[in-house]
């Protein structure tokens, strides 16, 4: 039979273990700081890539408007805002070839009732904001355009853009005719939803 005795002190012994545990502390921290180091080798790779490209762009906006201000020097002014006014033009004769004036002229008179004349109608093509004036025989008579207007799917923003007063027109019979002046909007595809504003009749004199 064979008999091992160990002659190593308890110190020894408590030693070797925290020489173990630190060499694996230490091989543990030396595989974290590989890991990171190579973490930060791949971010700062990318950084530079990055600053490069960065330089790169500030590079070519610097040559850019180095040539946008030669540009600007050839250029005369007075041509730019002529050529300005031509695009607004061509615009506006754009807009009124579209505008369809039967179109709108026979639905603006539907909804004109009996007693109410039109004498005027001034149309923006660009915004179909339009000004229509005229007369009615009565405060009634104005008050029922105004509700046809409201309840039509081709005119909008009624009122507040509205005025109204009484004229005299025959001093012997005392006759008198209700003129008026109001703006809406025009929805040539009918895309106006009817909202009922409330119209103050006492606001008419």
């Amino acid at each position: 039979m064979r008999i091992d005795i160990n002659f190593a002190s308890k110190e020894y012994l408590l030693a070797r273990k925290v020489y173990l545990s630190l060499a694996a502390a230490i091989a543990a921290s030396a595989l974290v700081f590989a890991y990171n180091l190579g973490i930060y080798s791949s971010s700062a790779q990318k950084a530079d890539v990055f600053s490069r490209q960065l330089s790169m762009q500030k590079k070519i906006a610097s040559e850019m408007d180095v040539k946008l201000a030669e540009i600007e020097k050839g250029v005369n002014a007075a041509d730019v805002k002529a050529a300005l006014g031509e695009a607004d033009f061509a615009n506006s004769v754009i807009a009124i070839r579209v505008f369809s004036w039967t179109t709108f002229l026979n639905r603006l008179e539907g909804v004109v009732p009996e007693g109410v004349g039109i004498d005027n109608i001034s149309p923006d093509f660009q915004s179909l904001n339009i000004n229509i004036s005229g007369n009615a025989v009565s405060s009634d008579r104005l008050m029922d355009f105004m509700d046809r207007l409201t309840k039509s799917k081709y005119f909008e923003e009624i009122p507040p853009t509205f005025h109204s007063n009484r004229t005299m027109v025959d001093k012997d019979t005392g006759k008198t005719l209700q003129a008026f002046g109001l703006a809406i909007k025009y929805s040539p595809d009918g895309s106006h939803t009817f909202k009922s504003p409330y119209v103050n009749k006492e606001g008419l004199h």
